[in-house]
């Protein structure tokens, strides 16, 4: 599999599966951004604060079929 392989299938994926993968991957990308700036930061923190970040977000945007 190379890159247009990869690239196919994430345009076949749906828009909500899109983003669901694209905020799973947010702490680890931090993580590197930081580590790459010299600035060391617990991975295991920044997930914790991403998933109540998650959380709160997913209580305050109303659901489709409400």
């Amino acid at each position: 599999m190379n890159w247009q392989d990869n690239i196919r299938r994430w345009r076949q994926l749906p828009p909500q599966e899109q983003l669901r993968r694209r905020l799973a991957r947010s702490p680890e990308q931090v993580w590197q951004s930081m580590a790459f700036e010299g600035e060391p930061v617990s991975l295991e923190r920044l997930r914790a604060r991403h998933a109540r970040l998650m959380t709160q977000l997913a209580i305050s945007i109303p659901r489709k079929d409400s």
